[in-house]
């Protein structure tokens, strides 16, 4: 290395580190930069680059997980070394740069495209660069944004000078101007306190804030003698100033020995009085002056002032004022600025005018001002685009008027520009969400409705179409390796149909399948400039794709198929918009898709719970009926057995007798129970009106040598009528009242019957649920053993037990038959208890007596 080329560095670093940029936070600025570059080249990896004595150091990255890099790994020595613009399309194609670190490993560039970041004096501080991990080519107009781009980092790293220079100016300058301000003031002081006669009023005050001195003046506009004011407290001669402004400015004069002015009106006098307060050692000396005039003369000025920035600025908009006699016009200085342009960039002529007019409303421009000269407009509107400073467009709504002379001639015409751009954008956006939306709602309304998958796959490529003014739109149903079937298409005439053919591209592998999976979207904005595979390529152009979008569509954690949106007749760049439409229909569709296989799932179920219920059903009819008669015969003949045997045989033989008639019995009462069971549903009469008070006695005089043996008490509220069926309600009440006095432990049941209903008065009753609107709420309230919470849904199951048969009797299907026959008149049932507390058995029978009525 040759001494002028470390001169170079040193240059080079010196001039880096003066941007004071190295190992700073992120910043919106550079980072948007980046992301621009990335999405004007496509690419994953953008990054803008400064290179330090040992590391390149990343102020803005896309895509890259590292912030700093050494200097001695990576490709930015190339921009440093030509100090241009570098293009790598393929680095495997360079032996140099196919070793290097960055190639063999993370992040395995392929592509590298990077500009020199170069000073305005020549200072080369790093790179905007951009990366890819597959090879690819750039277009000139590529290349020149990113150069653009580069030019915007040193914009923005010469703001950064310039703001820290202007910093460290202003501060040189408060700090000379303070200190002209502190002895400007304290020569004043020293003149004032010399001055015993002067034009202004001036008094002094002492430390007790006590008037030592007032001069005529002072006399004159306070109007009072010396003679009332000497030696007196101000605060006591002036009360009505305690609190404002003179007392507030006063006290901080005093307390922070610091000088005080202001203006304040003076209600008492009914004027405005300048004052100059000034603390001294033994006091404050007070000047003031009337000042009433000059604030009337300032504030009427200022109305004028404002008047006349209102015309001028009137609603931000920028004014114009044409002179038809000599053609030159006016321009504020807020019309320039609307455009780009500072206060001297334009010129007042006609010409600086209409030859910014956009090229295709210059004519209509043109005639409206010729209609309103005609007289056939009373106003001269006009919306059209103008050309700004940098090249680019703004809409502008153009409005004026033109005034005549005596003789009819047109002498002035005056107007104003607002700028309209965001208004239109606005109209734009809210038309594309306007056809989003109704696309979206159509497509949803049809999913809600029926969930006809073809129907809906149909509405989209066909209204998608529409929207994006595509050559072709279709839906691909994708199968695992990689093949799939096309089932929905919406083409224009003359373009290839492919509808309902089964296609096989042999470059779409298994990665490419796992990258839609993961949400790619894939965007191709000329197939012939793209950089694809031959075969891929060859692919899409025997349909005459020239540009395709492409996203997935995903149901649940696979992907199911693809959405895609072809361009046929030329190349198409597709935006943001377009490719958050297919997106958000890819992803209704995959809802809709899921819903359907939810739904056929969920049906299939339904039909086989049916299917497996009725065969239950009638298994456990036949099952109970046809063991009804031989288990009729064994219990016929071993009661005889029992009869004619019983003790004439030894001990041994009479026990075994009793257990087999004692096993017969439960038999028949199981039977019994299971049939009883299976008629639920199918053995059931019809609702009719019924009264719960005339069902409830019929239950206690079924169980009236139940309630004999074990002396309980049962109590009940007035029961309303329903709409049930009369056995089997019956049946309800039975079996819980049973059950509560067989689950009585040495203790008289007490057993409480009770009904509510909304809104009406439950006598304190303290009920963890009430019913709806539409249902009665029934309760048994019992003293029994209860049960613990963990079984409140099991006893409800048939066969389950939570205790012996030798403690307490019973088949186990009370209950479970209790709640089918509930469920059957539309109703629930459920249990609250708790060990050694008892139980209350709830359950609900719809309110359909009124309505019956």
């Amino acid at each position: 290395m040759n001494a002028g080329h470390i001169d170079t560095e040193l240059a080079r670093l010196e001039a880096l580190r003066q941007y004071q940029i190295l190992d700073t936070e992120p910043e919106k600025a550079y980072d948007n930069l980046a992301q621009l570059a990335a999405f004007i080249c496509d690419t994953p990896i953008s990054l803008v680059n400064f290179i330090d004595e040992n590391r390149q150091w990343f102020k803005a990255k896309v895509g890259l997980d590292v912030s700093e890099m050494p200097r001695c790994v990576g490709l930015s020595y190339l921009c440093q070394e030509q100090r241009q613009v570098v293009v790598v399309p393929d680095t495997l194609a360079d032996e140099k740069l196919a070793n290097n670190a960055v190639v063999t490993g993370y992040p395995y560039v392929r592509f590298y495209a990077g500009v020199p970041l170069i000073t305005p004096r020549g200072d080369m501080l790093g790179t905007l660069c951009v990366i890819d991990q597959v090879p690819k080519e750039l277009s000139q107009k590529q290349v020149e944004a990113l150069v653009a781009l580069s030019h915007l980092v040193i914009d923005q790293l010469e703001l950064r000078r310039y703001v820290t220079e202007v910093s460290e100016v202003t501060e040189k300058l408060m700090a000379q101007e303070q200190a002209a301000s502190a002895q400007s003031e304290a020569a004043r002081t020293r003149t004032n306190n010399l001055l015993e006669s002067i034009t202004d009023g001036f008094f002094a005050l002492d430390k007790k804030w006590r008037f030592t001195y007032i001069n005529g003046q002072a006399e004159r506009l306070l109007q009072k003698k010396q003679n009332e004011l000497l030696g007196k407290n101000i605060w006591e001669v002036f009360p009505e100033i305690i609190g404002t402004t003179f007392y507030r400015e006063y006290h901080k004069a005093i307390l922070e020995q610091v000088s005080v002015e202001f203006e304040e009106f003076y209600p008492p006098l009914n004027c405005w009085l300048q004052v100059h307060g000034y603390p001294a050692k033994d006091g404050l000396s007070i000047y003031f002056q009337d000042i009433t005039e000059r604030r009337r003369t300032t504030e009427a000025l200022r109305e004028s002032e404002e008047r006349w920035q209102l015309a001028l600025h009137g609603n931000n908009d920028g004014i114009w004022d044409w002179n038809l006699k000599t053609n030159e016009v006016f321009f504020s200085t807020q019309w320039k600025e609307m455009l780009g342009y500072k206060d001297h960039g334009v010129s007042n002529g006609w010409d600086e005018w209409i030859k910014r007019i956009h090229p295709d409303e210059r004519d209509l421009v043109l005639q409206a001002f010729q209609d309103h000269f005609a007289k056939k407009t009373p106003f001269y509107v006009c919306e059209y685009r103008v050309q700004c400073q940098n090249g680019s467009y703004k809409w502008i709504l153009d409005r004026g008027q033109a005034l005549w002379d005596a003789l009819g001639d047109i002498v002035r015409m005056v107007g104003s520009y607002t700028d309209i751009t965001d208004r239109k954008r606005a109209d734009e956006e809210l038309k594309r969400q306007n056809l989003r939306s109704q696309l979206f709602a159509e497509i949803t309304l049809k999913i809600r409705e029926s969930l006809q998958i073809d129907e809906i796959l149909q509405t989209t490529v066909i209204e998608v179409q529409k929207l994006l003014q595509a050559d072709r739109v279709l839906i691909f149903r994708l199968e695992t390796d990689g093949s799939g079937t096309v089932i929905q298409e919406a083409v224009l005439p003359g373009w290839p149909l492919i509808l309902g053919e089964n296609l096989n591209d042999k470059c779409f592998k298994e990665q490419y399948i796992e990258r839609y999976r993961r949400g790619r979207v894939s965007a191709i904005e000329d197939i012939e400039a793209a950089h694809i595979q031959p075969c891929h390529r060859e692919f899409l152009q025997q349909f005459a794709v020239r540009a395709n979008l492409v996203v997935p569509i995903l149901v649940r954690d696979g992907i199911w198929g693809l959405l895609l949106a072809h361009q046929c007749a030329a190349p198409r760049q597709w935006n943001n918009f377009e490719t958050e439409l297919l997106q958000q229909l890819a992803n209704q569709i995959g809802i809709a898709l899921s819903q359907a296989q939810l739904l056929e799932k969920e049906t299939q179920q339904s039909q086989e719970l049916v299917r497996s219920n009725a065969e239950l059903e009638q298994f456990a009819y036949v099952a109970s009926h046809d063991l009804q008669e031989p288990l009729r015969m064994v219990t016929s003949y071993l009661q005889l057995l029992e009869r004619r045997y019983k003790n004439q045989l030894d001990a041994n033989a009479d026990q075994f007798i009793t257990y087999a008639v004692d096993g017969a019995r439960r038999m028949q009462t199981l039977i019994n129970d299971l049939l009883n069971y299976s008629r639920v549903s199918t053995r059931g009469q019809p609702f009719k009106l019924v009264d719960c008070d005339v069902i409830l006695r019929s239950a206690i005089a079924n169980l009236q040598i139940a309630i004999a043996d074990s002396k309980a008490i049962v109590t009940h509220d007035p029961l309303p009528k329903v709409m049930a069926d009369t056995t089997q309600l019956t049946q309800v009440f039975q079996n819980l009242i049973g059950n509560a006095i067989k689950f009585c432990q040495n203790q008289q049941p007490q057993i409480h019957i009770g009904v509510a209903k909304p809104n009406a008065n439950l006598d304190g009753e303290n009920l963890n649920s009430i019913p709806s609107v539409d249902e009665w709420l029934f309760w048994i309230c019992d003293n029994a053993i209860g049960l613990e919470s963990q079984y409140a849904e099991r006893i409800f199951i048939i066969f389950q037990r939570l205790h012996g048969r030798d403690k307490y009797p019973g088949t186990g299907i009370g209950l479970a038959i209790c709640k089918k026959i509930i469920e059957r008149h539309g109703g629930r049932i459920w249990v609250e208890s708790k060990p050694g507390q008892g139980s209350t058995f709830y359950f609900t029978i719809p309110d359909r007596a009124g309505k019956q009525s």
